[in-house]
């Protein structure tokens, strides 16, 4: 017999991965294309290391 209130948590829970995942691709999507038209000169990139950061925070 099929438990259908077990499929339809599955469904949920695949829905919300896929969302999950659709917004985690757009996002990587949006860096790649910064990152191809950035136009030297004009802008700054600036990268951070956490633990740096966290060192920081502790002293």
């Amino acid at each position: 017999m099929i438990d259908r209130e077990a499929m339809a948590k599955d469904l949920k829970l695949a829905r919300e991965a896929r969302l999950e995942a659709e917004a985690a691709n757009a996002d990587v999507e949006e860096l790649i294309w910064e990152i191809q038209h950035i136009q030297l000169g004009r802008q700054r990139m600036v990268f951070s290391i956490a633990g740096f950061e966290q060192e920081l925070a502790a002293a």
